[in-house]
């Protein structure tokens, strides 16, 4: 019954122990999402000729939804979770079209030689144990077999279902594997491939250069013409393709925090509850306040995680009150009631008895009677294991007393008709000092009156700046601060904040310019506006676009600077000492391997001034370079070149940059490439 329940608490945990599964099927709130399934059919998504469906996403999300409440997980944002979802149900149908299009399969051979076989998958092993179980085989019985242990069909449903999922995402994995396995015998490194990659890298050089910069030129006469950022922005658009509809705004998101009022009246019913707690015993004298929290605990100094907490108790007199702790809008006080010296932890032999009286007094009677505890304890009708540290601190006046009062014999902890609790103490531990200490806290929140001045101002804001060119011109005057966003309709939230999902329904329902009303209902501890920029259809962002025409203008700018640095020096003088003078610079070193994206000194991304030093011969002066942000003159010191050959360290290399293992980790969106996605998860959720 132990290993059930254990199994019961961390469905979710092969989750976490299978890390290289494929899919993760987590689902948000489906029956919560505000839009139920009707219009035009029942279709969340297109893969190709193939759908998801409404109802099966249903049912994905009523299986994780369980097994997230029964592990006691914190569900995240609904629509994270919801995207997440999607997104590896799509993976999933993508990459179950290429495997049957290849002939990938799992035999049922295979799938049980991974689950509990002799060479079960190591993860399955870990598993299995983690669950309680000597091994996956053993797991399997008692989920398939229950009777056959003493449980019913009705116990072991919900873990047997849990197995079952498990089948499903250890086929994938295996599918996976065949797939990456087809891959490397089909993507390997031959001798040209391995020699180009070695040759990338087998020469470092030392290089001597000196280096025009922008700050000699007066940035007011270069001015960009239309002309020539519009050629920029066409040598550039790729970098701003669309592959869905794009739409931008500004969000106002308006923090829901206690106000002024809020934190005095905070505070004075602390200074209150500091009056009362040292006045009177114990903490009875504000249990009437029903804003704290009250804890009492009895327990151990070395328990006690709060370090402020526990070096208050240590050094307290009983009937002390720690100063209080404000930290993230809570107090904290403690109050150290009592201590006593008492035995903490016993050694015990502990077994659960599954049957009626007659059953347990005869496994008690075997215990007591010498036979050997692995023949009586034998994972059916008993199970148990020996010699396990139990703490008593916080267990029941009536256990503790039959435990410190026990003998060298087993006796019934706890007991009914169907069950019981037989336990053997073997070694008790010395008193040790336990303290009794009341921890009281407070949770300073908005009140009622500061969330609706809150929303009264932010409706008034709107209700006189109900466009995009007022929120523009006097949000910040008005004290709030709008943020530009872009969103696409499969974007879960707008900016990163939680539970703004309907806010992105709202944007793609809108027209240009429009402001939406207060979305608060989701996210308590925000309020959000959020106002309609643009709408952009797939193609590219247009040079229009303030962000978009900001970076082109830049780009454009530098090349005009690199150009007029080029002018004025390009072959103005014959060594580097030269040049140093005439550009107002020195002669710095570099050490620059062709296949580096980074120089030391240099920068990020010159990969002309990199491929002229690889080009260059050793001590001629070369011509001059224009790089990013500025431009070079060098001069080769020496080409070193490594004396190692190409080897097994280059085909790795070659496979995890540009080989198989390369194709496997970005199958997903190769696979995208060649199929069309349509994701109509806005008209749902």
């Amino acid at each position: 019954m132990a290993a059930l329940e254990t199994i019961r608490k961390k469905a979710v945990l092969l989750t976490v122990v299978i890390g290289l599964a494929l899919l993760a099927f987590i689902l948000g709130d489906l029956l919560n999402s505000g839009q139920a399934f009707f219009g035009d059919g029942t279709t969340i998504v297109k893969v190709g000729d193939e759908k998801i469906d409404a109802v099966e996403f249903q049912k994905r999300y009523e299986e994780v939804s369980a097994q997230y409440q029964n592990s006691g997980a914190q569900m995240p944002d609904g629509a994270l979770i919801q995207n997440n979802v999607i997104e590896g149900m799509i993976t999933e149908k993508l990459l179950n079209k290429e495997l049957e299009a290849v002939g990938v399969y799992v035999t049922d051979l295979e799938l049980t030689e991974a689950m509990t076989g002799a060479t079960a998958s190591p993860m399955m092993v870990q598993y299995a144990q983690q669950m309680g179980f000597e091994s996956p085989a053993q797991m399997y019985d008692v989920l398939f077999n229950p009777a056959k242990y003493g449980f019913t069909a009705d116990q072991v449903a919900e873990a047997k279902a849990n197995w079952l999922r498990l089948e499903k995402d250890m086929e994938m994995m295996i599918k996976q594997s065949k797939l990456q396995t087809l891959m490397m015998g089909a993507l390997q490194a031959n001798k040209l491939d391995t020699k180009a990659m070695f040759e990338e890298n087998a020469v470092t050089s030392e290089v001597a250069y000196v280096k025009g910069n922008f700050a000699e030129l007066n940035e007011a006469e270069l001015e960009v013409t239309d002309a020539e950022l519009k050629a920029k922005y066409n040598e550039v658009k790729n970098m701003f393709k669309l592959d869905e509809e794009l739409r931008t705004g500004v969000v106002i998101a308006v923090d829901v925090v206690p106000s002024t009022q809020d934190q005095d009246e905070a505070k004075a019913l602390i200074d209150t509850t500091m009056t009362l707690l040292r006045a009177n015993a114990g903490v009875d004298a504000v249990r009437s306040f029903s804003e704290l929290v009250i804890s009492e605990n009895k327990t151990r100094l070395s328990d006690i995680r709060d370090t402020q907490i526990k070096e208050f108790v240590e050094k307290a007199k009983v009937g002390e009150v720690s100063e209080p702790k404000f930290i993230s809008n809570e107090y904290t006080i403690a109050k150290l009631n009592g201590k006593e010296m008492a035995v903490d932890s016993v050694q015990m032999n502990v077994v659960t008895v599954q049957g009626d009286k007659n059953v347990q007094d005869s496994i008690m009677a075997a215990l007591n009677g010498g036979k050997n505890f692995a023949e009586v304890v034998d994972g059916k009708v008993a199970q148990g294991q020996e010699n396990v540290w139990q703490v008593l601190i916080g267990a029941a006046d009536s256990v503790k007393t039959k435990v410190l009062n026990a003998d060298a014999k087993y006796f019934v902890l706890t007991a009914n008709d169907q069950m019981a609790y037989i336990a053997k103490v073997n070694k008790k531990v010395a008193p040790k000092q336990l303290y009794d200490v009341a921890v009281i806290s407070h949770k300073v929140l908005p009140s009622v009156k500061t969330i609706n001045d809150l929303r009264d101002n932010l409706q008034a804001f709107i209700n006189t700046n109900n466009t995009l060119a007022a929120v523009d011109s006097n949000a910040v005057k008005m004290g709030y601060q709008p943020m530009p966003f872009e969103l696409t309709s499969t974007t879960p939230q707008i900016n990163g904040i939680a539970n703004t999902r309907k806010a992105v329904q709202w944007v793609f329902g809108a027209s240009k310019g429009s402001v939406s009303p207060i979305f608060d209902k989701e996210n308590k501890d925000k309020m959000v506006v959020v106002a309609l920029r643009e709408v952009y259809d797939e193609g590219y962002m247009p040079l229009n676009d303030a962000n978009i025409k900001e970076f082109v203008s830049m780009q454009a700018l530098n090349d005009k600077k690199v150009n007029a640095l080029y002018e004025k020096y390009n072959g103005k003088a014959n060594d580097l000492a030269g040049y140093a003078e005439l550009m107002n610079s020195k002669i710095d070193t570099a050490q620059v391997t062709f296949g580096q994206p980074f120089v030391a000194g240099i920068g990020m991304g010159e990969n002309k001034f990199v491929a002229e030093v690889y080009g260059a011969k050793e001590g001629e002066l070369s011509s001059m370079v224009k790089g990013n942000s500025g431009v070079y003159v060098f001069q080769v010191v020496k080409h070193n070149r490594s004396e190692r050959t190409p080897g097994a360290e280059v085909e790795r290399q070659f496979n995890s940059t540009r080989g198989a293992s390369a194709v496997m980790q970005n199958i997903d969106a190769i696979l995208r490439k060649s199929t069309t996605v349509e994701n109509e998860m806005i008209k749902f959720f």
